[in-house]
């Protein structure tokens, strides 16, 4: 059984409490911060907009909400979105407006406690992320990144390492996996100091042997749910800092393992793939939609393969535009295929 975040409960806690209350609001998306990350909780700060710190002595000394938390959910009278004067008016005390250049910015701050400070910030005249601070507490200093063992077996799970990688960057966009910062990753790899700015521009081979050999467990694949195939993904820049797309050393040839991702929503293929084996898909009850480009170079994506007889779900909606760039599955796999209208 899973247990959800629970986002009522984050947004009434406030600093002082204990790390334990912080822990079962967050559920299975709790992680004890990591020696290197300062206290900082980081888990749902990508996916959800909400970040907090831990002081040393295990008590609540910081908590963040920002766009794009809820803003259904009220924090201390307050809603994200909401305009400055309606939030001025639910909480006169905030005052001493700073003002930035950037996005027409403005902080608001109050002594809303004896302990603890809180901030409002509005951009553009609507509030973007309140947050509340201890100003006196004490943090971990930080540590050198503790990085796992990696797998005897290249890739393991997944038939293509490459694929890997577009899975591993899934789980760091939205904050399950910490690689701490691309230095950090490839300075364990290689042993060594590194300067990216020098040694950036091509391939650090040991950090990508590393990164296709990382572990992952059952209790990560299941928090996948959005793989995205494309040059932008935030993992190669842990491996080739300023690749730039223009060589294919990350082109993905297969996607065969991902049904140990069991809870996959989407699967967007923008970029880096030319053949779909819909075969690869079969028992993922939970995908509901396939992105696919309008083309790809050098050759138009396709779905290949035999009718994968996944079963028919009439209640997803589906998408018949794509016939033209499909073979052999006629769209009758259950699922939506995306194609974005021609540039």
């Amino acid at each position: 059984m899973t247990t959800p975040v629970d986002f009522n409960t984050l947004a009434t806690l406030r600093p002082g409490e204990a790390q334990e209350v912080l822990q079962r609001a967050l559920g299975d998306r709790w992680r004890d911060p990591a020696p290197h990350q300062e206290g900082f909780v980081k888990s749902i700060d990508r996916r959800h907009g909400f970040l907090a710190r831990i002081d040393v002595t295990g008590h609540i000394a910081a908590l963040y909400f920002r766009e794009p938390f809820s803003k259904e959910v009220a924090i201390s009278g307050l809603q994200l979105t909401m305009p400055l004067q309606a939030a001025l008016a639910a909480r006169p005390d905030l005052a001493n407006p700073m003002r930035l250049s950037v996005a027409e910015t403005v902080i608001y701050a109050s002594d809303a406690s004896s302990h603890y400070r809180m901030s409002a910030e509005f951009r553009w005249g609507k509030l973007y992320e309140i947050g509340f601070r201890n100003p006196n507490a004490v943090f971990a200093p930080k540590q050198p990144m503790e990085y796992p063992a990696p797998d005897a077996v290249t890739g393991a799970l997944f038939a293509d390492p490459n694929f890997k990688l577009a899975v591993l960057s899934s789980l760091l966009e939205s904050g399950v996996l910490d690689l701490a910062a691309p230095r950090d990753l490839a300075e364990f790899a290689l042993q060594r100091p590194v300067d990216l700015e020098k040694e950036g521009y091509d391939l650090i081979r040991p950090a990508y042997e590393y990164l296709v050999r990382y572990p992952l467990t059952a209790a990560d694949l299941a928090l996948v749910d959005d793989i995205t195939l494309d040059g932008g993904n935030e993992i190669y820049r842990y491996c080739f800092y300023f690749w730039g797309g223009g060589t294919r050393d990350f082109d993905v040839r297969s996607v065969e393992g991902i049904t140990n991702c069991p809870n996959r929503r989407r699967l967007n293929c923008i970029a880096m793939i030319d053949t779909l084996d819909a075969t690869h898909l079969v028992g993922l009850k939970a995908l509901e939609e396939i992105g696919l480009p309008q083309c790809l170079n050098p050759q138009p994506a396709r779905i290949a393969g035999p009718e994968p007889g996944l079963e028919r779900c009439d209640q997803r909606r589906r998408s018949l535009a794509c016939k033209a760039a499909c073979e052999g599955c006629e769209c009758q796999i259950g699922l939506e295929i995306r194609r974005p209208p021609n540039p």
